[in-house]
């Protein structure tokens, strides 16, 4: 198979699956995007929760 070949030239990155060939740099700007989403997501978890607390208190 010629994509062998392809995968196994040392100019390639190593990351890689089936469907495509992706960029060390490419995998990393998406680790950061995920990282920040998910503190974004952990910060309204907690607004809420502390929102939820005041709505029950002053019922």
């Amino acid at each position: 198979m010629n994509i062998k070949k392809i995968i196994a030239n040392p100019s390639t990155p190593d990351f890689f699956s089936k469907e495509m060939i992706i960029t060390k740099k490419s995998l990393n700007e998406n680790q950061l995007k995920y990282t920040y989403q998910k503190q974004l997501i952990s910060d309204l978890d907690y607004k809420h929760k502390e929102w939820s607390k005041f709505v029950e208190n002053n019922i």
